[in-house]
């Protein structure tokens, strides 16, 4: 994988859907190994993100698309790792709450180490170097489900949301992990999107907005189609909300207004966007 570095190294979610038998391995590798030998192919668009070591920047609006391979949704350009989630605790998202809660303890422990363990293997291990030195940026719960965002220098992002009470053998995660294209530094009030799109786990849409924020912005909430203020959480000039429902599938193209709140208490909605 590393032998092609003009690949866009972030490809975002996919539908891990629920299987009645169990994937045939050999048939699986023989996929992975067809796919990886192979030129990439575009995508939809959730993610803006870019392997650090692209020298050429990706045209605007560029596609990205992920394949399934034997129960284990692997992206071309094995930019993104969902794992499969057959079945957890709150497969219909019941106990999804609009305002988050801090993981602590040994809860927000599992759901790091989880995350961690989940993107180890991305990409050969190509991100192996910036995970052993991410620090955790969030550590959020909303009802069974807990989202986990980790950061490092040159805006490395890695993001997993899970079922929390989900057995760990059908425990299914959706995410990210790379380098964003919109690194730079951001002006104090500036807010910048890094994931912005609907996926899927167990067969459900979702839609999810994490990135990047300036020194200035201390909130930020989104005000969903049902009229319910989702409130972000924001910490270490990052941050990430998800609701469930495929209301966000058109946001990476059309931007995402979002109310964003400033150190002095002042608010303005920003368009959030790529």
């Amino acid at each position: 994988m590393k032998s092609d570095q003009n690949l866009d190294l972030l490809v975002r979610s996919m539908d891990a859907a629920e299987q009645d038998s169990q994937p045939n391995p050999a048939r699986a590798q023989a996929d992975l190994a067809r796919i990886l030998s192979s030129r990439p192919i575009p995508a939809a668009p959730n993610s803006r993100f870019e392997d650090s070591r692209e020298l050429a920047k990706p045209k605007a609006n560029r596609r990205r698309r992920a394949v399934t391979l034997g129960g284990l949704a692997a992206a071309v350009t094995a930019g993104l790792l969902v794992m499969p989630a057959l079945s957890g605790g709150d497969p219909a998202f019941a106990t999804w709450t609009a305002a988050p809660g801090t993981l602590t303890g040994s809860k927000r422990d599992t759901a790091v180490s989880d995350c961690l363990n989940s993107k180890q293997h991305v990409g050969g291990g190509m991100y192996s170097t910036e995970l052993s030195t991410a620090e955790v940026a969030i550590a959020e719960r909303r009802g069974a489900w807990v989202t986990v965002v980790l950061s490092g220098p040159d805006g490395f992002e890695a993001t997993c949301t899970t079922d929390a009470t989900a057995p760990w053998f059908r425990k299914g995660m959706i995410g990210s992990i790379g380098n964003p294209s919109n690194a730079t530094a951001l002006p104090a009030r500036g807010i910048a999107a890094t994931q912005l799109g609907t996926g899927a786990i167990a067969d459900k849409p979702i839609s999810i907005a994490s990135g990047r924020v300036g020194t200035d912005v201390v909130a930020v909430t989104y005000t969903s189609a049902a009229n319910e203020e989702v409130i972000a959480t924001v910490a270490k000039g990052q941050f990430a909300f998800w609701l469930p429902g495929n209301e966000m599938q058109n946001a990476s193209d059309q931007g995402l207004p979002v109310q964003v709140t400033y150190t002095n208490g002042t608010t303005e909605t920003q368009l959030l966007n790529f």
